[in-house]
C-alpha cells in the first residue's frame, strides 16, 4: 500500500498519449472526451473519497499516538516461546486494524530488531514474520486500499469478501504459524515495564470498531466518518488539541493524494482499452478458454495479468485496478460471484506483490533490520502458502479438454 511514482508514472503516461493517438474516424478531441467521461464513474469516485477518509483515519489515530501504544501491547503480549507466530499473527492485527502494509512494517520492523539480538538468522525471520502478517491484515483489512479497490471494481459486498478471504487464508495462517513453531529462534531479553491502561484502549478503540462496523455490514464510507468522528472525541477526553488532531487528519488525507491520481490514470487507461474494443476481445478469449478448459483456466490468465501487472507498477492496489475491468467483464460473462472474484484478484495481487524484490515493504524492513532482501523472500511462507491455496482452487476449477473429448 505504497506508491513507488517514477515506475508507474513511465508506465501510465505514455500509453494514455499512445491510446488517444490510436486512428479512429472520431476527432482526437472527441476521443479524450468520450475516455475521460467513460472512466470518471461513480465507482472510481466512491474509491477516491474512500481511499482519502482512510489515510485520514490511519493518521489521525497515528497522531494520537496509537503506533505507540500498538508497539507496546505488542511486546508485552506475546510469549516468548510463541514469539515468531506471535509477530505474524499481531502483525496482521495491526495491519487489519491501520489498513496499511508499509504502516505495519514501519511499527513492526524495529521490534524485530531489537528482540532479534543481532543475529542475522533471528533477524530475517522475524522480519519474514512481521511482513507475512503486514499482507495478511492488507489483505483482510476493510480500510485497506486493495480491498477497498478489489471490492468496488467488482461491486462485490464488504462483508462477504471478508469472511470468503479469510475461510481461505485460514490454511495458509495455520501452516505458517506451524513452521514458524517449529523454528529456533532465541529472543533477546529486553527490559519491558509497560503496563496497560485505560487511556491505551481508548485510544486503539476506534480501531476495533472499524473491524466490527465492517462486519456488520455497515457501508466504508459511513464506518470512516464515524470512526474519524468518534476518534476526535477521544482525542478531546484524552486532552489531545483539536489543532493537532485536525493537522494530523489533513496530512493523512494529503498522504492518499498520489494513489488517488493514479486510480485516475489507470481508470483512463481501462476506458482507452475499451474505447478501442481490446477488452472486449479479451473477455471473450477468456470466456472461450473457460468454455473449452474450464473456468479455472481463465481465472490462470488472469492471474497471469495480477502478476505483469505487479511487476510493472509495483503496487498491489494499482495491480487489482489495472485488472479490475477485466475480472468483471470475465466474472459477467461467465456468471462468476463477484465476491469471489474480489477475493482473488486481492489474494493474487497482495501475495505476488510480496514477492516482488523491489516492493517497498521488503526495501524498508531489508533497511532497518539490515538484512538482504532475497532472504525474506526466502522465507515469505505464508505468501507462498497463500498462492498455492488460489492455484489449487483454479486446479479445482479446471477442466481438460482431452476429458471433455471421452464425453
Amino acid at each position: 500500500m505504497v506508491m513507488t511514482s517514477i515506475p508507474i508514472i513511465f508506465f501510465t503516461i505514455p500509453i494514455i498519449f499512445a491510446l488517444f493517438l490510436i486512428k479512429s474516424r472520431e476527432s482526437l478531441t472527441h476521443r479524450i472526451d468520450n475516455i475521460i467521461e467513460n472512466s470518471l464513474n461513480s465507482g472510481i469516485t466512491q474509491m477516491i473519497i474512500i481511499f482519502i477518509l482512510a489515510g485520514a483515519f490511519a493518521n489521525t489515530l497515528a497522531g494520537m499516538g496509537s503506533i505507540d501504544v500498538l508497539k507496546s501491547l505488542i511486546y508485552y503480549a506475546i510469549p516468548e516461546s510463541f514469539i515468531l507466530p506471535g509477530l505474524f499473527l499481531v502483525s496482521g492485527l495491526i495491519a487489519t486494524a491501520i489498513g496499511t502494509s508499509v504502516g505495519t512494517v514501519a511499527t513492526m520492523a524495529p521490534i524485530c530488531l531489537a528482540i532479534s539480538g543481532g543475529n542475522q538468522e533471528n533477524a530475517v525471520l522475524a522480519a519474514s514474520a512481521a511482513i507475512a502478517g503486514a499482507y495478511l491484515g492488507d489483505n483482510l483489512s476493510m480500510i485497506s486500499d486493495t480491498t477497498i479497490a478489489a471490492v468496488k471494481t467488482q461491486n462485490a459486498e464488504n462483508d462477504k469478501k471478508f469472511l470468503l478471504n479469510l475461510k481461505l487464508i485460514l490454511p495458509a495462517i495455520i501452516l505458517t504459524c506451524l513452521v514458524y513453531v517449529l523454528k529456533e529462534f532465541q529472543i533477546e531479553h529486553l527490559e519491558n515495564t509497560y503496563q496497560p491502561s485505560l487511556h491505551d484502549f481508548l485510544i486503539i478503540t476506534p480501531y476495533i470498531l472499524v473491524i466490527i462496523l465492517g462486519c456488520m455490514r455497515y457501508h466504508v464510507l459511513f464506518v470512516l466518518m464515524l470512526s474519524i468522528l468518534i476518534s476526535f472525541m477521544i482525542g478531546g477526553l484524552i486532552e489531545i488539541p483539536v489543532i493537532d488532531l485536525t493537522k494530523s487528519m489533513v496530512a493523512g488525507m494529503s498522504s492518499m493524494f498520489e494513489i488517488s491520481s493514479f486510480v485516475v490514470l489507470v481508470s483512463v487507461i481501462n476506458s482507452a482499452i475499451k474505447y478501442h474494443g481490446w477488452m472486449d476481445k479479451v473477455e471473450n478469449t477468456l470466456k472461450h478458454t473457460s468454455q473449452k478448459f474450464g473456468k479455472g483456466a481463465s481465472y490462470f490468465v488472469l492471474f497471469f495479468f495480477v502478476i505483469i501487472a505487479n511487476l510493472i507498477t509495483a503496487n498491489n492496489t494499482v495491480s487489482i485496478i489495472m485488472c479490475g475491468d477485466l475480472a468483471r467483464g470475465l466474472a459477467e460473462k461467465l456468471k462468476l460471484d463477484r465476491n469471489k472474484m474480489a477475493t482473488f484478484i486481492d489474494m493474487s495481487s497482495c501475495y505476488i506483490h510480496s514477492l516482488v524484490f523491489y516492493a517497498p515493504q521488503l526495501i524498508l524492513a531489508s533497511s532497518i533490520c539490515k538484512v538482504e532482501i532475497w532472504s525474506l523472500i526466502q522465507h515469505s511462507y505464508y505468501s507462498f502458502f497463500c498462492i498455492l491455496t488460489v492455484l489449487v482452487y483454479f486446479m479445482g476449477n479446471l477442466k481438460l479438454s482431452m476429458k471433455l473429448k471421452h464425453y
